[in-house]
């Protein structure tokens, strides 16, 4: 088996464009069905501006994968150095600090589209207890982030290394210390993410046939994995060439898809008039929840149809307003049923009436015994209501 080339520039260009123009497309759609739920460009949310930030990124990532493709670097084989002109050290300088580009942006690229999924994550499991090991994640992946840059600055020293001709450390060329680092802390918390949203998925309430739609879109972050596998052996087994670029390509692109087309359905919904992703499993009726201090909080949720928690994520806005309580509107009414979707949060207390120390109750004077509950916030509330007691 012969050794493996590298990627021509023409290869590089035709791959890199082709994924990333869909990429893009995925991108801008998201930010209009976002649009379209929340009513506004103003409301749009920090994971809507973490992918408008990794956008930029990963056209950084495109650029710079393209001009490193084309442009030969400090890293080359044995007894090479002796054969370069002076012009041709001064192209590898460049090219070699555009690899330094390269690596950045892809490291941010790839830690910002895991931002947006543990935030999308977050959102969707609310109030379960998935919540505490979606917190982890994300806290394990900042320390990966940060870990992962440290690792690159003290790959090489100095760090004018990374330029440098002839090259002072090999780590400043072939970069493996750092790649370790970073295939370490990637690999591990896309595992990690799987493993929470995957069953988080599994869990919704939703028919057969949209989980499965559900599922296989987020189980392309195999893909992901496989591709961060595939980008580290290359790096190792195959240090003077570019093959690993290719997997940059896939790795970052898939990771941008399968951020973003969840996001998608609103819109898809409107243009074919397809339902929610509650299905037929929706639960309906109430919900109640406590919380602390003198009062109770109840969280009702008025009958509204085959609505879910997966569609309050992906369809809805949350307003809150100044006594505490909150709304939650889905503002676009269903075509067929002509019906708005509608949770408040109610806030009330209760006060019990006793008899005075010591004495009876005077019936006439008190009336019967009984629960005074006054309600207050939401739409129309505001009254007072009697319980009696048995």
């Amino acid at each position: 088996m012969g050794e493996l080339q590298s990627p021509s520039a023409h290869d590089l260009r035709v791959e890199s464009w082709t994924m990333y123009s869909i990429g893009v497309v995925f991108i801008l759609l998201r930010l209009y069905s976002r649009q379209l739920v929340l009513g506004s460009w103003k409301r749009l949310q920090v994971e809507d501006y973490f992918m408008v930030v990794d956008l930029v990124v990963y056209t950084i990532l495109m650029v710079a994968i393209n001009v490193s493709g084309s442009t030969a670097t400090n890293l080359y084989g044995p007894g090479e150095y002796e054969t370069f002109t002076p012009e041709d050290i001064k192209v590898r300088i460049y090219g070699s600090k555009v690899v330094i580009l390269l690596e950045q942006a892809m490291l941010l690229c790839t830690y910002l589209t895991k931002a947006c999924m543990l935030l999308l994550y977050h959102r969707l499991a609310s109030r379960l207890p998935h919540q505490f090991a979606i917190k982890l994640i994300a806290a394990y992946s900042l320390m990966g982030y940060i870990a992962t840059e440290m690792a690159w600055f003290l790959n090489c020293r100095p760090l004018s290394g990374y330029w440098a001709l002839p090259v002072p450390d090999p780590q400043c060329a072939t970069y493996q210390h750092y790649v370790i680092v970073q295939g370490v802390f990637n690999l591990s918390s896309d595992l990690m993410i799987l493993a929470v949203g995957i069953p988080l998925l599994m869990k919704a309430k939703v028919d057969t046939k949209k989980k499965v739609i559900l599922v296989g879109i987020f189980s392309l972050g195999l893909f992901v994995v496989l591709a961060a596998v595939l980008n580290k052996y290359y790096n190792f087994s195959n240090p003077t060439t570019t093959i690993y670029m290719l997997w940059y390509i896939r790795e970052s692109s898939t990771a941008i898809y399968v951020a973003n087309v969840p996001m998608l359905w609103p819109l898809v919904r409107r243009i074919f008039r397809a339902g929610t992703f509650a299905g037929s499993t929706g639960s309906q009726g109430y919900q109640k929840g406590l919380s602390g201090g003198s009062g109770h909080e109840l969280s009702q949720r008025m009958p509204r149809g085959k609505a879910t928690k997966l569609d309050s994520v992906l369809d809805t806005e949350i307003n809150s307003s100044p006594n505490g309580s909150q709304e939650r509107i889905n503002k676009k009414m269903s075509m067929q049923e002509g019906r708005i979707e509608i949770e408040q949060r109610v806030s009330f207390s209760v006060e019990e009436q006793r008899p005075p120390a010591g004495g009876t109750f005077d019936v006439e004077k008190y009336g019967n015994p009984g629960y005074n509950a006054h309600v207050s916030g939401g739409v129309g509330l505001g009254t007072t209501t009697t319980i009696q007691r048995n």
